[in-house]
């Protein structure tokens, strides 16, 4: 069964650091002309934000160290991500996104020509995106008995992007908005989709970057 939410920006939980480690930053705080940015652009997306979620909970399992099968579909998400997969049972697919109101309030930032604040803004974007993501990790963890992944997404650790059709086949069109393009890019571009693998026997793991050969993935901890 579909399950879609609406969010607001303070059911997502993520915190300043979050931004400034998104903006790149790391370990430190931004300066203070750019934490008064930081500030302004926050408050005006906190006005506009409406971040959502879909998701639904099908049978699953794995195959083989490469492919698994979601809902009678297969999936090659490849030998990274089935690492993490032993014992699964079921898979939450899921369709998360910042949303069109936030694409609106980047836009016009972009066409007045201020890359300070158009980054920032970019920045913020993504944190909204991986937090609207972990917000169903967060409901899985309240309403299932099951143990679960984080979430894993088509492009990352080996994962061909193309298999964003078939993932997108579960759901109606332009599920909380988001599209597809031709290159399965999503628009909304601050939109993320993937699934949470879970079951009574599966061993919840941290991700493991060192084990990637994706060296330019902007999450790898080095």
């Amino acid at each position: 069964m579909l399950e879609e939410r609406l969010l607001s920006i303070d059911d997502l939980g993520y915190t300043c650091d979050d931004i400034y480690h998104s903006m790149g930053y790391k370990d430190t705080v931004p300066e203070d002309g750019i934490l008064a940015l930081i500030d302004e652009i926050h408050g005006a997306i906190r006005q506009c934000c409406r971040p959502r979620y879909v998701c639904q909970i099908l049978d699953a399992r794995q195959i083989s160290k490469q492919e698994i099968e979601i809902g009678g579909e297969k999936f090659m998400p490849g030998g990274i991500i089935c690492s993490y997969l032993e014992g699964m049972t079921e898979a939450c697919l899921f369709v998360a996104t910042a949303g069109e109101e936030y694409n609106g309030y980047l836009a016009e930032l972009k066409s007045q020509g201020d890359i300070v604040r158009d980054y920032i803004a970019d920045s913020i974007g993504s944190v909204i995106a991986d937090s609207c993501a972990a917000a169903v990790g967060k409901e899985l963890g309240k309403s299932s008995q099951l143990f679960h992944t984080l979430p894993y997404s088509p492009g990352y650790c080996g994962w061909n992007i193309a298999e964003q059709r078939r993932l997108f086949s579960f759901f109606p069109d332009a599920p909380c908005g988001v599209r597809l393009s031709e290159s399965c890019l999503m628009t909304p571009e601050k939109s993320v989709s993937g699934f949470y693998g879970l079951g009574a026997e599966l061993v919840p793991q941290p991700y493991r970057c060192e084990i990637c050969n994706n060296k330019k993935c902007y999450k790898r901890k080095r």
